[in-house]
Protein backbone atom coordinates (compact mmCIF):
# COMPACT_ATOMS: atom_id res chain seq x y z
CA UNK A 1 0.00 0.00 0.00
CA UNK A 2 3.14 2.38 -0.09
CA UNK A 3 2.90 5.08 -2.85
CA UNK A 4 0.47 8.40 -3.28
CA UNK A 5 -3.28 8.02 -2.36
CA UNK A 6 -5.51 8.22 -5.58
CA UNK A 7 -7.28 11.46 -4.87
CA UNK A 8 -10.81 11.01 -6.28
CA UNK A 9 -11.03 8.01 -3.96
CA UNK A 10 -9.19 9.58 -0.66
CA UNK A 11 -12.08 12.43 -0.80
CA UNK A 12 -14.72 9.35 0.12
CA UNK A 13 -12.88 7.55 2.05
CA UNK A 14 -11.26 6.69 5.64
CA UNK A 15 -7.94 5.22 6.07
CA UNK A 16 -7.89 2.10 8.45
CA UNK A 17 -4.40 1.86 10.61
CA UNK A 18 -3.55 -0.68 13.09
CA UNK A 19 -2.42 0.13 16.52
CA UNK A 20 -1.89 -3.42 18.81
CA UNK A 21 -4.79 -5.22 18.37
CA UNK A 22 -6.91 -2.17 18.29
CA UNK A 23 -8.18 -0.71 14.91
CA UNK A 24 -8.64 3.36 13.99
CA UNK A 25 -9.91 5.35 10.83
CA UNK A 26 -8.42 8.64 9.99
CA UNK A 27 -9.81 10.97 6.98
CA UNK A 28 -8.15 9.46 3.94
CA UNK A 29 -8.83 13.18 2.08
CA UNK A 30 -5.87 14.60 4.49
CA UNK A 31 -3.42 11.18 3.61
CA UNK A 32 -0.29 12.36 1.18
CA UNK A 33 0.83 8.70 1.33
CA UNK A 34 2.07 5.61 3.16
CA UNK A 35 5.85 4.86 3.02
CA UNK A 36 7.89 2.10 5.25
CA UNK A 37 9.48 2.94 8.20
CA UNK A 38 11.84 5.14 7.75
CA UNK A 39 15.60 5.75 9.15
CA UNK A 40 14.65 8.79 11.81
CA UNK A 41 16.80 10.96 13.60
CA UNK A 42 16.07 11.73 17.38
CA UNK A 43 14.91 14.89 18.20
CA UNK A 44 16.32 16.26 21.96
CA UNK A 45 13.57 18.13 23.53
CA UNK A 46 11.24 16.81 21.29
CA UNK A 47 7.34 16.85 22.94
CA UNK A 48 6.43 13.25 23.75
CA UNK A 49 5.37 11.81 20.80
CA UNK A 50 7.95 12.91 18.04
CA UNK A 51 10.26 10.28 17.39
CA UNK A 52 11.83 12.05 15.21
CA UNK A 53 13.03 13.65 11.44
CA UNK A 54 12.78 11.39 8.46
CA UNK A 55 14.49 12.10 5.07
CA UNK A 56 11.17 12.51 2.92
CA UNK A 57 12.79 13.47 -0.83
CA UNK A 58 15.20 15.91 0.81
CA UNK A 59 12.79 17.64 3.40
CA UNK A 60 12.56 17.00 6.67
CA UNK A 61 9.41 14.62 8.19
CA UNK A 62 8.75 14.73 12.05
CA UNK A 63 7.61 11.50 12.56
CA UNK A 64 4.83 11.00 15.29
CA UNK A 65 4.05 7.89 17.05
CA UNK A 66 0.39 7.89 16.95
CA UNK A 67 0.16 4.93 20.07
CA UNK A 68 1.70 7.81 21.83
CA UNK A 69 -0.60 10.50 21.04
CA UNK A 70 -3.43 7.69 22.03
CA UNK A 71 -2.18 7.10 25.33
CA UNK A 72 -1.11 3.48 23.74
CA UNK A 73 2.13 1.45 23.94
CA UNK A 74 3.56 1.32 20.34
CA UNK A 75 4.74 -1.83 19.47
CA UNK A 76 5.94 -3.67 15.77
CA UNK A 77 5.67 -0.13 13.70
CA UNK A 78 6.02 -1.08 10.55
CA UNK A 79 4.36 1.66 8.38
CA UNK A 80 4.50 5.99 8.43
CA UNK A 81 1.59 7.43 7.27
CA UNK A 82 2.41 10.81 5.46
CA UNK A 83 -0.29 13.10 6.65
CA UNK A 84 -0.88 17.15 5.73
CA UNK A 85 -1.44 18.98 9.15
CA UNK A 86 -0.19 21.84 7.11
CA UNK A 87 2.77 20.51 6.47
CA UNK A 88 3.57 16.88 5.97
CA UNK A 89 3.68 15.14 9.19
CA UNK A 90 4.51 11.31 9.39
CA UNK A 91 2.41 9.34 11.58
CA UNK A 92 3.89 6.07 12.89
CA UNK A 93 1.44 3.06 13.37
CA UNK A 94 1.83 -0.77 13.48
CA UNK A 95 0.33 -1.82 9.60
CA UNK A 96 -1.84 0.25 7.39
CA UNK A 97 -4.78 -2.31 6.93
CA UNK A 98 -7.17 -0.68 4.13
CA UNK A 99 -9.93 1.98 3.00
CA UNK A 100 -13.30 2.16 3.90
CA UNK A 101 -15.75 3.95 2.84
CA UNK A 102 -18.38 6.19 5.42
CA UNK A 103 -21.39 3.60 5.05
CA UNK A 104 -18.69 0.92 5.34
CA UNK A 105 -20.92 -1.35 8.52
CA UNK A 106 -17.61 -2.16 10.87
CA UNK A 107 -15.49 0.81 9.67
CA UNK A 108 -13.81 2.01 13.25
CA UNK A 109 -14.52 5.52 15.24
CA UNK A 110 -12.78 8.25 13.08
CA UNK A 111 -10.19 9.47 15.41
CA UNK A 112 -9.38 13.38 15.14
CA UNK A 113 -6.01 13.13 14.17
CA UNK A 114 -5.62 17.20 13.61
CA UNK A 115 -6.57 17.99 17.00
CA UNK A 116 -4.62 15.53 18.80
CA UNK A 117 -1.41 16.52 16.68
CA UNK A 118 -2.05 20.34 17.19
CA UNK A 119 -2.50 19.59 21.22
CA UNK A 120 0.90 17.28 21.14
CA UNK A 121 2.63 20.39 18.78
CA UNK A 122 2.07 23.57 20.65
CA UNK A 123 4.32 25.93 18.93
CA UNK A 124 7.10 27.45 21.61
CA UNK A 125 6.61 30.77 22.80
CA UNK A 126 9.74 32.49 20.77
CA UNK A 127 8.88 32.34 16.93
CA UNK A 128 11.17 30.63 14.49
CA UNK A 129 13.95 32.50 13.20
CA UNK A 130 13.99 33.18 9.42
CA UNK A 131 16.53 30.71 7.07
CA UNK A 132 19.04 33.50 6.34
CA UNK A 133 21.85 33.25 8.62
CA UNK A 134 24.16 35.64 10.60
CA UNK A 135 27.93 34.51 10.27
CA UNK A 136 27.97 32.63 13.63
CA UNK A 137 28.13 33.39 17.05
CA UNK A 138 32.02 34.34 16.77
CA UNK A 139 32.53 37.92 17.34
CA UNK A 140 33.86 38.86 13.76
CA UNK A 141 35.33 41.95 14.49
CA UNK A 142 37.50 40.62 17.27
CA UNK A 143 38.52 37.38 15.32
CA UNK A 144 39.60 40.19 12.23
CA UNK A 145 41.52 41.88 14.91
CA UNK A 146 43.47 38.46 15.70
CA UNK A 147 43.89 37.23 12.08
CA UNK A 148 47.45 38.64 11.95
CA UNK A 149 48.40 36.94 14.99
CA UNK A 150 46.59 33.55 15.56
CA UNK A 151 46.43 31.09 12.92
CA UNK A 152 44.04 27.98 13.08
CA UNK A 153 45.04 24.59 12.32
CA UNK A 154 43.26 21.91 11.27
CA UNK A 155 45.44 19.29 12.64
CA UNK A 156 44.95 15.13 11.74
CA UNK A 157 46.46 11.76 11.87
CA UNK A 158 47.84 9.81 9.29
CA UNK A 159 51.48 7.36 9.71
CA UNK A 160 50.93 7.78 13.59
CA UNK A 161 51.90 11.64 13.32
CA UNK A 162 49.58 14.54 14.12
CA UNK A 163 49.86 17.60 10.77
CA UNK A 164 48.08 20.94 10.44
CA UNK A 165 46.84 22.72 7.75
CA UNK A 166 45.08 26.32 7.74
CA UNK A 167 41.57 25.60 7.86
CA UNK A 168 40.98 28.57 5.75
CA UNK A 169 42.72 26.18 3.01
CA UNK A 170 40.45 23.27 3.91
CA UNK A 171 36.96 23.11 2.09
CA UNK A 172 35.72 19.95 3.77
CA UNK A 173 36.29 16.67 5.33
CA UNK A 174 34.57 13.26 3.56
CA UNK A 175 34.45 9.90 4.97
CA UNK A 176 36.45 7.25 3.09
CA UNK A 177 34.23 6.68 -0.62
CA UNK A 178 32.96 3.37 -0.92
CA UNK A 179 34.68 1.46 -3.29
CA UNK A 180 38.06 3.12 -3.34
CA UNK A 181 40.73 0.84 -1.99
CA UNK A 182 44.29 1.89 -0.13
CA UNK A 183 47.03 1.51 -1.58
CA UNK A 184 49.42 -1.29 -0.65
CA UNK A 185 52.34 -0.31 -2.23
CA UNK A 186 53.03 2.89 -1.14
CA UNK A 187 51.91 4.76 -4.04
CA UNK A 188 50.94 8.34 -3.52
CA UNK A 189 47.80 8.82 -5.65
CA UNK A 190 44.80 6.75 -4.60
CA UNK A 191 42.34 7.51 -7.58
CA UNK A 192 39.49 9.80 -8.41
CA UNK A 193 36.06 9.88 -6.57
CA UNK A 194 32.99 11.80 -7.09
CA UNK A 195 32.44 15.24 -5.25
CA UNK A 196 29.84 17.11 -6.58
CA UNK A 197 29.13 15.45 -9.75
CA UNK A 198 32.38 15.74 -10.34
CA UNK A 199 35.75 13.94 -10.49
CA UNK A 200 38.39 14.49 -7.40
CA UNK A 201 41.88 13.61 -7.34
CA UNK A 202 42.78 11.63 -4.07
CA UNK A 203 46.71 11.64 -2.70
CA UNK A 204 47.88 9.22 -0.23
CA UNK A 205 49.59 11.54 3.00
CA UNK A 206 51.76 9.69 4.40
CA UNK A 207 53.26 8.36 0.61
CA UNK A 208 53.40 12.07 -0.22
CA UNK A 209 55.66 12.44 2.88
CA UNK A 210 57.27 8.75 2.27
CA UNK A 211 56.14 7.86 5.87
CA UNK A 212 55.99 4.13 6.86
CA UNK A 213 52.44 2.11 6.80
CA UNK A 214 51.26 4.63 3.96
CA UNK A 215 47.46 4.20 3.24
CA UNK A 216 47.00 1.36 5.85
CA UNK A 217 44.67 3.41 8.52
CA UNK A 218 43.14 5.75 5.91
CA UNK A 219 39.53 6.59 6.75
CA UNK A 220 39.01 9.95 5.79
CA UNK A 221 39.50 12.75 3.06
CA UNK A 222 40.71 16.61 3.31
CA UNK A 223 39.33 18.22 0.59
CA UNK A 224 42.22 21.09 0.32
CA UNK A 225 42.34 24.11 -1.91
CA UNK A 226 44.97 24.51 -4.05
CA UNK A 227 45.83 26.93 -7.40
CA UNK A 228 41.68 27.41 -7.96
CA UNK A 229 41.24 23.96 -7.71
CA UNK A 230 40.16 20.62 -4.91
CA UNK A 231 42.44 17.97 -4.48
CA UNK A 232 41.47 15.24 -1.83
CA UNK A 233 44.10 14.70 0.57
CA UNK A 234 43.79 11.00 2.33
CA UNK A 235 43.82 10.99 6.79
CA UNK A 236 43.54 8.75 8.86
CA UNK A 237 41.57 10.73 11.20
CA UNK A 238 40.84 14.06 12.42
CA UNK A 239 42.39 15.03 15.50
CA UNK A 240 41.37 19.01 16.10
CA UNK A 241 40.84 22.25 15.02
CA UNK A 242 43.18 24.49 16.58
CA UNK A 243 43.70 28.63 17.20
CA UNK A 244 47.86 29.18 17.72
CA UNK A 245 49.37 32.23 18.51
CA UNK A 246 52.13 33.30 16.38
CA UNK A 247 54.16 32.56 19.22
CA UNK A 248 53.69 29.36 19.39
CA UNK A 249 54.40 28.51 15.63
CA UNK A 250 58.08 28.11 14.56
CA UNK A 251 59.64 27.85 11.58
CA UNK A 252 61.83 24.80 10.54
CA UNK A 253 65.04 24.88 11.89
CA UNK A 254 67.39 25.21 8.82
CA UNK A 255 69.33 22.06 10.02
CA UNK A 256 65.97 20.16 9.26
CA UNK A 257 65.36 22.03 6.16
CA UNK A 258 68.63 20.47 4.27
CA UNK A 259 67.79 17.30 6.45
CA UNK A 260 67.14 14.75 3.78
CA UNK A 261 64.61 12.77 6.56
CA UNK A 262 62.98 15.82 7.20
CA UNK A 263 59.87 16.57 4.54
CA UNK A 264 60.10 19.79 3.04
CA UNK A 265 55.88 20.04 2.37
CA UNK A 266 56.68 20.64 6.25
CA UNK A 267 56.75 24.56 6.83
CA UNK A 268 56.64 25.22 10.15
CA UNK A 269 56.09 23.66 13.78
CA UNK A 270 53.32 24.35 16.50
CA UNK A 271 53.66 23.88 20.01
CA UNK A 272 50.00 22.35 21.46
CA UNK A 273 49.33 21.52 24.82
CA UNK A 274 51.30 23.82 26.42
CA UNK A 275 54.17 22.64 24.47
CA UNK A 276 53.65 19.25 25.43
CA UNK A 277 52.80 18.23 22.10
CA UNK A 278 54.09 19.63 18.36
CA UNK A 279 52.36 19.75 15.35
CA UNK A 280 53.91 19.71 11.84
CA UNK A 281 52.07 22.34 9.67
CA UNK A 282 52.23 21.44 6.24
CA UNK A 283 52.14 23.83 3.18
CA UNK A 284 49.58 22.88 0.64
CA UNK A 285 51.57 24.85 -2.01
CA UNK A 286 54.50 22.74 -1.13
CA UNK A 287 52.58 19.62 -0.58
CA UNK A 288 50.75 19.87 -4.03
CA UNK A 289 53.12 21.88 -5.81
CA UNK A 290 55.74 19.82 -7.39
CA UNK A 291 56.85 17.66 -10.49
CA UNK A 292 56.39 14.77 -8.86
CA UNK A 293 52.78 15.06 -8.21
CA UNK A 294 52.11 15.93 -11.73
CA UNK A 295 54.02 13.25 -13.04
CA UNK A 296 51.54 10.64 -10.81
CA UNK A 297 48.26 12.12 -12.16
CA UNK A 298 49.51 12.05 -15.59
CA UNK A 299 50.74 8.61 -15.73
CA UNK A 300 48.11 7.49 -13.54
CA UNK A 301 45.54 8.79 -15.97
CA UNK A 302 44.11 11.02 -13.66
CA UNK A 303 42.90 14.91 -14.00
CA UNK A 304 44.21 18.28 -12.73
CA UNK A 305 42.72 19.52 -9.55
CA UNK A 306 39.07 19.66 -9.64
CA UNK A 307 38.62 23.68 -10.41
CA UNK A 308 36.17 25.65 -7.41
CA UNK A 309 33.06 27.24 -9.47
CA UNK A 310 31.17 30.11 -8.91
CA UNK A 311 28.18 27.83 -7.38
CA UNK A 312 30.66 26.44 -4.55
CA UNK A 313 30.20 29.92 -3.27
CA UNK A 314 26.35 29.26 -2.32
CA UNK A 315 27.16 26.35 0.21
CA UNK A 316 27.89 26.53 3.88
CA UNK A 317 30.77 24.84 6.06
CA UNK A 318 29.29 22.66 8.96
CA UNK A 319 31.34 20.57 12.20
CA UNK A 320 29.85 17.16 12.38
CA UNK A 321 29.74 16.26 15.75
CA UNK A 322 28.91 12.86 17.64
CA UNK A 323 26.54 12.81 20.75
CA UNK A 324 25.84 9.31 22.53
CA UNK A 325 23.84 7.62 18.60
CA UNK A 326 23.32 10.49 17.08
CA UNK A 327 25.20 13.45 14.43
CA UNK A 328 24.36 17.38 15.14
CA UNK A 329 26.08 19.92 12.99
CA UNK A 330 27.47 23.83 13.81
CA UNK A 331 28.11 26.19 11.42
CA UNK A 332 32.03 26.30 11.22
CA UNK A 333 32.29 30.22 11.17
CA UNK A 334 30.95 29.64 14.71
CA UNK A 335 33.65 27.09 16.16
CA UNK A 336 36.44 28.81 17.60
CA UNK A 337 38.67 25.46 18.04
CA UNK A 338 38.34 22.25 18.96
CA UNK A 339 40.43 20.44 21.68
CA UNK A 340 41.07 17.21 23.16
CA UNK A 341 39.78 16.99 26.55
CA UNK A 342 42.46 17.59 29.23
CA UNK A 343 43.20 14.20 31.83
CA UNK A 344 42.31 16.91 34.33
CA UNK A 345 39.22 18.91 34.86
CA UNK A 346 38.71 21.28 38.14
CA UNK A 347 35.62 20.37 39.72
CA UNK A 348 33.05 23.64 41.05
CA UNK A 349 31.41 22.74 44.09
CA UNK A 350 27.62 23.90 43.87
CA UNK A 351 28.04 24.45 39.91
CA UNK A 352 25.03 23.73 37.90
CA UNK A 353 24.77 20.31 36.99
CA UNK A 354 25.45 21.30 33.24
CA UNK A 355 28.26 22.74 33.75
CA UNK A 356 31.86 19.68 33.98
CA UNK A 357 34.00 21.97 35.73
CA UNK A 358 36.68 24.37 33.89
CA UNK A 359 39.82 24.27 32.75
CA UNK A 360 43.26 26.68 31.56
CA UNK A 361 43.02 27.64 28.24
CA UNK A 362 45.93 29.66 27.74
CA UNK A 363 46.06 31.01 30.73
CA UNK A 364 42.57 31.85 30.91
CA UNK A 365 39.72 29.68 33.09
CA UNK A 366 37.13 27.96 30.44
CA UNK A 367 34.04 26.37 31.59
CA UNK A 368 33.01 22.94 29.95
CA UNK A 369 29.53 22.30 29.30
CA UNK A 370 28.39 18.72 29.50
CA UNK A 371 26.33 18.69 25.86
CA UNK A 372 26.00 15.02 26.05
CA UNK A 373 23.65 15.73 29.55
CA UNK A 374 22.08 18.75 27.86
CA UNK A 375 21.61 16.84 24.90
CA UNK A 376 20.01 13.68 26.72
CA UNK A 377 22.05 11.61 24.34
CA UNK A 378 21.41 8.09 24.32
CA UNK A 379 24.36 6.47 26.09
CA UNK A 380 26.74 4.54 24.02
CA UNK A 381 29.61 4.44 26.41
CA UNK A 382 32.30 6.01 27.62
CA UNK A 383 33.62 8.46 24.21
CA UNK A 384 36.94 6.93 23.03
CA UNK A 385 37.94 10.79 21.63
CA UNK A 386 35.77 13.36 24.00
CA UNK A 387 36.38 16.53 22.29
CA UNK A 388 35.69 20.12 23.66
CA UNK A 389 34.25 22.69 21.06
CA UNK A 390 35.06 25.89 21.69
CA UNK A 391 32.45 28.41 20.94
CA UNK A 392 32.35 32.17 21.61
CA UNK A 393 28.77 33.64 22.53
CA UNK A 394 28.50 37.24 22.62
CA UNK A 395 31.81 37.80 24.14
CA UNK A 396 31.38 34.99 26.29
CA UNK A 397 33.63 31.35 25.48
CA UNK A 398 32.78 28.03 26.79
CA UNK A 399 33.87 24.77 26.03
CA UNK A 400 30.90 22.05 24.96
CA UNK A 401 31.84 18.48 25.13
CA UNK A 402 30.74 16.26 22.90
CA UNK A 403 31.66 12.86 21.95
CA UNK A 404 33.49 13.00 19.09
CA UNK A 405 34.31 15.30 15.40
CA UNK A 406 33.82 13.38 12.54
CA UNK A 407 33.49 15.64 9.51
CA UNK A 408 33.62 19.13 8.18
CA UNK A 409 31.27 19.04 5.35
CA UNK A 410 29.73 21.71 2.78
CA UNK A 411 26.60 21.54 2.39
CA UNK A 412 24.95 23.58 -0.45
CA UNK A 413 21.75 26.02 0.34
CA UNK A 414 18.99 24.00 -1.35
CA UNK A 415 19.87 20.96 0.55
CA UNK A 416 18.56 23.07 4.21
CA UNK A 417 15.54 23.73 5.23
CA UNK A 418 14.05 25.64 8.33
CA UNK A 419 13.76 22.81 11.32
CA UNK A 420 9.77 21.62 12.26
CA UNK A 421 8.23 23.60 15.63
CA UNK A 422 8.97 21.16 18.30
CA UNK A 423 7.39 22.34 21.15
CA UNK A 424 9.80 23.06 23.71
CA UNK A 425 11.35 26.06 23.68
CA UNK A 426 14.71 24.22 24.42
CA UNK A 427 14.73 22.57 20.92
CA UNK A 428 14.79 26.10 19.47
CA UNK A 429 18.70 25.26 19.68
CA UNK A 430 18.11 23.45 16.15
CA UNK A 431 17.32 26.45 14.06
CA UNK A 432 17.99 24.55 10.57
CA UNK A 433 18.18 20.56 9.42
CA UNK A 434 20.40 19.44 6.74
CA UNK A 435 19.89 16.71 4.40
CA UNK A 436 23.30 14.67 3.92
CA UNK A 437 22.39 13.47 0.11
CA UNK A 438 25.73 11.22 0.13
CA UNK A 439 24.74 9.49 3.02
CA UNK A 440 21.04 9.64 2.28
CA UNK A 441 20.35 11.23 5.92
CA UNK A 442 19.19 14.43 8.20
CA UNK A 443 21.29 16.35 10.43
CA UNK A 444 19.78 18.69 13.20
CA UNK A 445 22.01 21.83 12.77
CA UNK A 446 22.30 23.94 15.78
CA UNK A 447 22.35 27.73 16.13
CA UNK A 448 25.10 28.30 18.21
CA UNK A 449 23.37 31.56 19.93
CA UNK A 450 20.63 29.21 21.74
CA UNK A 451 23.10 26.81 23.42
CA UNK A 452 22.79 28.83 26.57
CA UNK A 453 19.94 30.43 27.75
CA UNK A 454 20.77 33.64 29.39
CA UNK A 455 20.17 32.98 32.67
CA UNK A 456 23.14 29.77 31.64
CA UNK A 457 25.31 32.70 30.04
CA UNK A 458 25.14 34.21 33.28
CA UNK A 459 25.67 31.50 35.35
CA UNK A 460 29.06 30.85 32.75
CA UNK A 461 30.46 34.22 33.20
CA UNK A 462 30.53 34.02 36.86
CA UNK A 463 32.90 30.93 36.36
CA UNK A 464 35.07 32.39 34.01
CA UNK A 465 35.60 35.23 36.28
CA UNK A 466 36.28 33.38 38.64
CA UNK A 467 40.07 33.29 40.15
CA UNK A 468 40.79 29.54 40.89
CA UNK A 469 43.73 27.81 40.03
CA UNK A 470 42.86 25.26 37.45
CA UNK A 471 44.41 22.14 36.28
CA UNK A 472 46.47 22.96 32.71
Amino acid sequence: MDGALPTTQADRRHLVFRIGSEFHAIDAGRVLEVIRTPAVTRVPYGFAALVGIANLRGTPLPVVAVATLLGKQQNGARKVIVYDHGEPVGLLVDDVVRFDTDDAPDRPTAVDIAALLASAMVAPARPRPALARSLGAVDRSRVAAEVDRIRTLLTFRAAGQTFGLRLDSVSEILAWPEGLATPANGKSFVGMTTYRDRALPIFMLAALLALPDAGSTASRIVVVEYRGGLVGLAIDQIDAIRRLPESAIEPLPPVLVRSAESPAEIEAIGRVEGGRALVSILSAEKLFGNDALEQVVNSSGGEAPMPIEADDMEFERFLIFTLGEESYGLPITAVEEVIRLPDSITRLPNAPAFVSGIINLRGKALPLIDQRLRFEALSGGPAARPRAIVVTIDRLTAGFIVDGVSEVVAIPASALSVAPEFSDDRAAVFDRVAHIEALDRMILLVDPRELLSRAERDVVASLSETPVAVAS
